[in-house]
């Protein structure tokens, strides 16, 4: 009887483990929309580190979900940091992008970015594009996004099965 209480109680601490690891390192989400192509598509499923979003460990370039909120309540979004705090942000008229007085190579970028921005960032905000620029709703539309609401940090593409991989 006390090795079976035994093997029950290696069982379950397994169990809280794994859940533990999958809940703060990584969250499957399936993305919706074509505004991150065509890094990422409409469908997939990409896994979501949300502990990064715990110790607010971002950068630019990162890939980030977050919640934004409408009048239709609330959406879970994915887009990729181009400024953070305290950055200066420009689109210029021939669609090139400009932080702290810098053009940004982009090569994961699918169509012009345009919009009006000439901005420094707020403290405890990223500004996000998606990599689709024509048909992403992003930072040009809705402003900085609070840190407080970003939720993690994409990192990892595990379906479809043919794009298996890390994400960047």
């Amino acid at each position: 009887m006390n090795e079976n209480l035994q093997e029950w109680g290696k069982a379950i601490l397994r169990a809280a483990v794994i859940i533990v690891v999958l809940f703060f390192f990584c969250w499957p989400m399936r993305l919706m929309g074509s505004s991150m192509e065509p890094t990422m598509g409409d469908g997939e499923i990409v896994l979501m580190n949300r502990f990064a979003a715990m110790q607010g460990h971002y950068e630019k370039g990162d890939i980030v979900m977050f919640h934004y909120y409408d009048a239709d309540g609330s959406k879970t979004v994915v887009k990729r940091i181009i400024a953070t705090e305290g950055d200066t942000i420009r689109i210029l008229e021939d669609g090139g992008v400009e932080v702290n007085g810098e053009i940004l190579q982009e090569d994961y970028v699918e169509g012009k970015t345009e919009g009006l921005v000439d901005m420094k960032v707020p403290r405890d905000t990223v500004f996000v594009m998606g990599d689709n620029r024509q048909t992403s709703f992003d930072s040009r539309n809705m402003g900085a996004i609070p840190c407080d609401d970003l939720k993690g940090k994409v990192f990892f593409r595990i379906y479809p099965f043919g794009e298996l991989g890390k994400i960047g």
